[in-house]
């Protein structure tokens, strides 16, 4: 459970500033992860740290933190954006109720690159699937059909598969297909973390579900014996 008084909340920018030794020796090739469990000062914090380092750079934020964030510089300091729907159309204040998904979408995506042009996106909506924009264009792509035990930690579950794709080699379009197989492994868990989430359930679910799948993330699911 996460409550408001955690360890994570704790967490200062000068917190941050002292793991500098860390990010000098893992510099240029080192990850970092801005996630909403610590304050959003913090994180941009770390995520100017981890630019001067060369490391590269997964942002997610809340819906309420999404306004600031969009009139702020921090965005120019994220190489990933990962979002959901609710996040995306708090950005560009566009209610969900009364507004398609695409129409959102592209709202978003136009703020968030006149911020950084070189900045990926990522959204997830639930149900009805998942897209990322890469610079060129908004790519959709739809969820597995699996049998949900629970949906606690499927995002994370995505996100992880999303930064492991990109570690990979995967352009954005493919490893959003990677996290897709990730989040629908996770749901079929009833614990938060699917400790059999590995190589082998993916390739399976992936066969299972019959959506054909990018042959990078085929290529990269191949049991390597």
């Amino acid at each position: 459970m996460t409550t408001s008084d955690s360890a994570c909340s704790k967490v200062t920018p000068a917190d941050v500033l002292r793991a500098r030794p860390e990010f000098e020796r893992y510099a240029g090739k080192g990850i970092a992860l801005a996630a909403p469990e610590v304050s959003l000062e913090a994180r941009e914090q770390l995520l100017v740290l981890a630019r001067e380092y060369g490391f590269f750079r997964a942002a997610s934020f809340t819906s309420e933190e999404m306004p600031r964030v969009v009139r702020s510089r921090v965005l120019e300091s994220v190489d990933l954006l990962a979002i959901n729907l609710d996040e995306a159309a708090a950005a560009v204040a566009l209610p969900v109720a009364g507004n398609d998904a695409q129409t959102i979408i592209e709202a978003a995506v136009g703020a968030f690159s006149k911020k950084n042009p070189s900045i990926q996106v990522s959204v997830t909506m639930g149900k009805n699937g998942s897209c990322c924009w890469d610079g060129n264009g908004v790519i959709w792509k739809p969820v597995r059909k699996v049998r949900v035990e629970s949906t606690a930690g499927a995002g994370d579950a995505f996100l992880a598969g999303l930064i492991a794709g990109l570690t990979a080699g995967l352009p954005l379009h493919a490893a959003q297909e990677l996290a897709t197989l990730a989040g629908g492994d996770s749901v079929q868990s009833a614990h938060t973390i699917n400790k059999g989430l590995d190589r082998k359930s993916l390739c399976k679910l992936s066969d299972e579900s019959r959506v054909d799948i990018a042959p990078e993330v085929h290529k990269l699911l191949e049991d390597p014996q």
